[in-house]
């Protein structure tokens, strides 16, 4: 979306990602932890909103069993050779539907 091209790197999670997670949407941390390399890996849509951050990727992926769709938020630090998971949560049918309409996840 919006262009974006990247290389493949090693996508890390900080402390503070893990607490904002925790802190956030306690009861679906492990499920986020547990299927976050998956959707990093292979997801089935990816996202860019270049207004809010253009260093940010938004990847999501149907993932688990009844299947959720889990949102992962990575910042590239370009000038570094660095990713960083800064968010992951399950988002509804409804979020993936109104990004895909507004053109800023395919």
């Amino acid at each position: 979306p919006g262009g974006v091209e990247g290389r493949q790197r090693t996508v890390s999670i900080s402390p503070e990602a893990l607490a904002h997670i925790r802190r956030r949407r306690p009861k679906w941390l492990r499920f986020c932890l547990t299927h976050i390399p998956e959707v990093l890996s292979a997801p089935d849509y990816i996202g860019h909103r270049p207004r809010k951050d253009p260093r940010r990727v938004e990847f999501a992926r149907l993932v688990g069993r009844p299947g959720r769709w889990l949102l992962v938020s990575v910042k590239f630090l370009d000038q570094k050779e660095e990713a960083w998971v800064s968010s992951a949560h399950p988002i509804e049918d409804a979020y993936l539907t109104r990004r895909l309409h507004a053109g800023t996840m395919q």
